[in-house]
């Protein structure tokens, strides 16, 4: 800053200047430099800027809000437009039904009103005929004494409880000219009298002539049945008692037989007291289906190695227990049936009369001998036919010394050979469908597997249960073995194994990769090893498709493992 110039003439003058100079005025102080305001007023000119930089983007995103409204309003204009068309057309339809409901309505209101004077009516007829029926009966019964009067013949009094009780007592006294008359009299105005009253009469007449009809059939003996001879026993079937009287085996387990032989008569008691034969041998085929399947400890590995990698991203959750709904009390049911007079007049009829065909039955059953399981099952099936005869089976029975017992032992060992046989037909039968989705078809053959496991199961809890009890009543065991139709329906159940896994294999061809893929993967290796550890072990064939489908579940791991190594690799150079 220059310094202002001093006068030459006056020294104390020029001190005070030269000394303010140096100090400055305090006003000059309080002043803002230029440079300060033009700060300020930048500063003010750009948060001016930011704000009017902010309402824009507002209006901005406003205006595409608004934009992409406007471009789905003709959407919902049609949307909207569809939907009262819809209900325009329902409420037409609510139209005519309510018009149809109405013309109903006054149809059933005619048709109430037409029953109600066809019911009045008809009573009115009927009260006038049997009016004139009663006394047509008096002025009868007045002819038919004064007729006896005539012929020295003691008046009896003439009952007639219903027209065809008078029918018959004129029939039985028209002994006079005055009777045959009054008879012919009565008889043209009952069949004139039928055509008009059928139809009024049977409302009220229809449960007495029911009852009067029941009553009459089951008051009428049936006549004693004689039952037909049971089915004749396989050549190889005789019967062999241990030193304590019971049955060791039986034959090998053949195929259903399709036609049954002809019955000839029962075979004697005697054969029960011979001497017991050596025990056959095991079937033949069980060797063989043992010898097919062996241990494989490389699915047990695989399975394993395979859970522990599974149960790293996720845990397996355990299926709920199925609700079984409870069994029905038939005791009402039986209650009600038993308190009818007819049922137990029918039931005291087959007791009095049908006691020497029961009879018969209870020899058979106690005398039954068996080796072969089929003949079970063939003489079940005749029983049951015969004893389904008898108007109730469990009330007439129990008048008698049925042996219940072994009966049902019977019973219990046809049908539980019967479903087994069923199960092992369905198993052995099953062909995989290849136009089947894979999700059904995989699904279904989960479930024919859990059947047969169910049925392995009650076959086992059976043999535990009723092995010694079949014995006493001389009904063959080997049947429920291990070595007999179990090892079938294992076999039968690796070769499900065997299509499960061909699927699970064609599916993984088809696949492009990615987490669907594994776990198909781990579910058919999960099923394999269920197979693997109910049957025992996998046959060549079965051995060679769990191969297939292992390799394949290491080509999809590592190709898996290649893709995520790729991925991380992007990842890091981004």
């Amino acid at each position: 800053m220059p310094f202002p110039p001093t006068p030459p003439h006056s020294t104390k003058s020029s001190f005070t200047r030269s000394f303010a100079a140096y100090f400055s005025r305090s006003s000059a102080q309080v002043q803002p430099r230029p440079s300060d305001v033009l700060v300020l007023d930048l500063l003010r000119l750009v948060e001016d800027l930011r704000e009017r930089e902010s309402r824009l983007q507002t209006e901005l995103l406003e205006h595409k809000l608004l934009k992409e409204t406007l471009a789905i309003v003709p959407l919902l204009h049609n949307d909207i437009a569809s939907k009262d068309a819809q209900i325009l057309a329902n409420a037409i339809k609510i139209q005519h039904v309510e018009a149809e409901n109405q013309t109903l309505r006054n149809q059933l209101k005619q048709l109430n009103l037409r029953f109600q004077e066809q019911k009045t009516e008809n009573h009115r007829k009927t009260q006038a005929l049997e009016d004139e029926i009663a006394e047509l009966k008096k002025t009868a019964s007045d002819h038919v004494c004064k007729a006896s009067e005539n012929h020295d013949h003691p008046p009896s009094p003439l009952r007639l409880p219903a027209r065809s009780n008078f029918i018959k007592s004129l029939n039985k006294t028209t002994s006079s000219d005055n009777g045959s008359v009054i008879h012919k009299l009565f008889e043209a105005t009952v069949a004139d009298f039928k055509p008009e009253v059928a139809e009024t009469q049977r409302p009220r007449r229809d449960s007495e002539e029911l009852t009067d009809s029941t009553a009459s059939s089951l008051t009428k003996s049936r006549a004693p049945r004689v039952p037909k001879p049971p089915p004749t026993r396989s050549s190889s079937s005789s019967f062999s008692s241990a030193e304590n009287g019971n049955v060791h085996t039986e034959e090998a387990i053949s195929q259903p037989r399709k036609v049954a032989p002809p019955p000839p008569p029962p075979p004697p008691k005697a054969k029960s007291k011979a001497t017991p034969p050596p025990p056959p041998p095991p079937p033949k085929g069980s060797r063989q289906v043992a010898a097919k399947v062996r241990k494989v400890p490389e699915v047990v590995e695989f399975y394993h190695s395979l859970m522990r990698r599974e149960s790293q991203s996720r845990r397996e959750s355990i299926a709920g227990a199925v609700e079984v709904p409870p069994a029905a009390n038939p005791r009402d049911m039986i209650g009600e049936i038993e308190n009818r007079s007819s049922h137990l007049l029918a039931i005291k009829s087959d007791v009095e009369t049908q006691g020497d065909f029961i009879r018969c039955l209870i020899k058979e059953v106690e005398g039954a001998a068996f080796t072969d399981i089929d003949d079970v099952v063939l003489f079940v099936k005749w029983l049951d036919d015969e004893l389904s005869y008898l108007v109730d089976e469990r009330a007439v029975l129990k008048h008698f010394e049925w042996p219940e017992q072994k009966a049902d032992a019977l019973r219990e060992a046809a049908f539980g050979y019967c479903d087994l046989k069923k199960l092992e037909y369905e198993a052995s039968s099953f062909r995989d469908n290849p136009q089947q989705p894979c999700g059904p078809a995989l699904k279904k053959m989960q479930t024919l597997f859990e059947k047969l496991e169910h049925g392995i199961y009650n076959i086992s809890r059976m043999r535990e249960s009723a092995t010694n009890r079949y014995k006493v009543f001389n009904i063959p065991v080997n049947w429920m073995s291990e070595n007999g139709f179990v090892s079938q329906i294992k076999l039968a159940s690796v070769k499900l194994a065997m299509k499960y896994m061909k699927r699970v294999s064609a599916e993984l061809e088809t696949g492009g990769g990615g987490p669907e893929e594994e776990e198909l993967i781990v579910q058919g290796v999960r099923f394999a090893f269920r197979v693997h550890q109910f049957a025992g072990g996998f046959d060549v064939e079965t051995m060679r498709a769990f191969q297939e489908l292992r390799d394949k579940a290491r080509s999809c791991h590592l190709q898996c493992h290649s893709q995520q190594q790729k991925f991380l690799c992007r990842s890091a150079t981004c």
